[in-house]
C-alpha cells in the first residue's frame, strides 16, 4: 500500500501551497504489529505527536480566501514516516530516534525495534512517493505562477516532549523561517495576520521549532520557492488533545486566509 498525500488543486493564479504533514492518526493495519506499544500507549503517543485539526484550519482558510491555494495533506500518521525529515544519516532528529522513520516515542520509549529492519521499505513505500507528490505540486505552482510559496502548517503541545529543549519559549504562534527561502515580507505577512487574534498573545520566531519545509529538489537552490512555517500551540484551539474548538479553528482559518491573499498580492506585484 502506498499513500501519497491528498493534493487538492487551487486556482491557477494562486502561488500558495498549504502543506499539512502531521494531522492524521491513521496507521495501516499491516504496520501496527511493528509498534511496541499497547493500544492505550499508542493513543497517548498519537495525542502528543499529531498536529490535530491543522487540516481543519487549512480547510477553514479555503472558505475565506479570495484565491484558493493548492492544499497538500498527509493522510497517514507521522508514526508511519515523517515526510519532513531528511531520509538519511544527516537528519539531526536521528539522535533521539525521531528521524524519517521513528524508533522512539515522544517520551523516549521504544516505538520500534532498533535497528528497525523495515526502515528502508517504509522509505520506499511511503516517504519517497509522498516527497515526489509534493515536489510535483510545487513544480505545478512554478509553471502556473512563476513562484511557489509553501505555508507549512503545524501545531505543538504546550508542554515540551521528552526530546525537546525544556527551556525554549513556547509562544502561542511560532513562525519558522529559512535563511534562503523565507523573505522578510513573508514573515511579516504571517505576523500581521495573526497578531490581532485574541488567542495569539505572543508570537515568536524559530522557537521552539525552526525552519520550514522545502522539497529537496528545490531546497537551498531555487529562490523561486519560498516557505514559512506556522506552528500553533495546541491549547490555542484544542480544549483537549482530540477536540478542536470550532470557533477558534474558524478564526485561525480566517487569519491563514489573510496570509494567503497577501502572498498572492505580493507575488502578483513581483512577477
Amino acid at each position: 500500500m502506498t499513500a501519497p498525500p491528498l493534493v487538492l488543486p487551487g486556482d491557477r493564479q494562486c502561488p500558495v501551497l498549504i502543506h499539512v504533514p502531521h494531522a492524521s492518526r491513521v496507521i495501516p493495519l499491516e504496520l501496527r504489529p511493528d509498534l511496541l506499544l499497547t493500544g492505550i500507549e499508542l493513543a497517548a503517543e498519537l495525542d502528543e505527536a499529531t498536529d490535530t485539526a491543522t487540516d481543519e484550519i487549512a480547510a477553514a482558510a479555503l472558505r475565506h480566501t479570495r484565491l484558493k491555494p493548492t492544499t497538500v495533506v498527509n493522510t497517514l500518521s507521522r508514526l508511519v514516516v515523517d515526510p519532513e525529515r531528511f531520509p538519511d544519516a544527516g537528519e539531526p532528529a536521528n539522535a533521539f530516534g525521531r528521524g524519517a522513520v521513528y524508533t522512539r516515542t515522544c517520551t523516549g520509549e521504544r516505538l520500534r525495534t532498533e535497528p528497525y529492519p523495515r526502515a528502508t521499505a517504509l522509505l520506499d513505500t511511503y516517504f519517497r512517493p509522498y516527497a515526489d507528490a509534493v515536489t510535483s505540486a510545487v513544480e505545478d505552482r512554478l509553471q502556473m505562477c512563476g513562484r511557489a510559496v509553501i505555508i507549512d502548517l503545524h501545531s505543538y503541545p504546550a508542554t515540551p516532549s521528552g526530546f525537546e529543549d525544556p527551556t525554549a519559549e513556547r509562544p502561542a504562534l511560532c513562525i519558522g523561517t529559512d535563511r534562503v527561502h523565507t523573505p522578510p515580507w513573508l514573515t511579516e505577512a504571517v505576523r500581521g495576520a495573526f497578531a490581532s487574534l485574541p488567542e495569539i498573545d505572543e508570537i515568536g520566531e524559530n522557537t521552539p521549532y525552526a525552519g520550514s519545509y522545502v522539497p529537496l529538489r528545490h531546497y537551498g537552490r531555487d529562490e523561486r520557492v519560498s516557505s514559512v512555517m506556522i506552528e500553533l500551540r495546541r491549547d490555542v484551539y484544542l480544549p483537549d488533545p482530540r477536540t478542536p474548538d470550532p470557533a477558534r479553528v474558524d478564526r485561525l482559518g480566517r487569519a491563514l486566509a489573510t496570509v494567503i491573499d497577501r502572498i498572492a498580492t505580493q507575488v502578483a506585484a513581483d512577477v
